[in-house]
């Protein structure tokens, strides 16, 4: 589950052994499987609890429950589809909207320097925000941190990059961008600031190992939007 495992209210989707406790496969198949026929199966949905009984999921208003025993691979969702386009977009209002004293784009890339150290990572950080952005930029964008006398970082949306595409220097951290699409959002931990990104819409950028700020997040009404790496180049 690479470090993100869901919580409830997120949607996921449920890889699981045919067994006679878990759910019946959803094409025309006996459960348990006779020979030749299907041994996995799959459900979509949103989790509602996991604990010891196994892991609850709402399948268009049906909850089924799958035994942890028959899980054989569980993955995060976004609550909705969502375009690569959409992304850029998002990650360009998350940018604009963050404090930074300097802000430059090179290649496709969003760069921005901030004066305080201890400031949002996003404001002193490069994103890829353009299809054109790639790791050719690298070098650029660490010419352009260094005659700053700053560190650079780079925020890395998974669907945009290609895993081990761009160069750095550390593993980094990954993180979980949700939305929120409401006129009032729910109150979030004063540590955990929201960014208007549109009218009437929201966002909020968490650690994905903070499960406290994660679960927060969704409790103010926040969903899934898109993952990504923060890294040092």
């Amino acid at each position: 589950m690479n470090g993100r495992d869901p919580v409830a209210g997120d949607r996921v989707v449920v890889r699981y052994h045919l067994t006679p406790s878990s759910p019946a496969d959803w094409r025309d198949a006996p459960n348990p499987p006779l020979p030749h026929s299907p041994t996995l199966s799959d459900i979509t949905g949103v989790l509602v609890s996991a604990d010891a009984a196994g892991l609850r999921i709402d399948r268009d208003g049906t909850i089924e429950t799958v035994p942890n025993d028959a899980v054989v691979s569980l993955r995060t969702l976004s609550r909705r589809v969502v375009r690569n386009s959409q992304i850029r977009d998002l990650e360009r209002a998350l940018c604009t909207a963050a404090d930074a004293s300097e802000r430059a784009e090179i290649d496709g890339w969003i760069v921005q320097a901030s004066g305080a150290t201890d400031a949002d990572v996003r404001a002193r950080a490069a994103v890829p925000i353009e299809f054109t952005a790639s790791a050719a930029a690298v070098s650029r964008i660490r010419e352009w941190y260094s005659a700053r006398d700053a560190i650079s970082y780079a925020i890395l949306p998974d669907r945009l990059v290609r895993p081990g595409s761009i160069p750095y220097a550390d593993a980094g951290y990954a993180i979980e961008v949700l939305v929120a699409d409401t006129a009032e959002p729910g109150t979030l931990p004063d540590d955990l600031p929201e960014v208007a990104v549109g009218p009437g819409r929201w966002a909020v950028q968490v650690r994905a190992d903070d499960d406290v700020s994660r679960t927060s997040a969704r409790d103010a009404g926040y969903a899934l939007h898109h993952t990504g790496r923060v890294v040092r180049l």
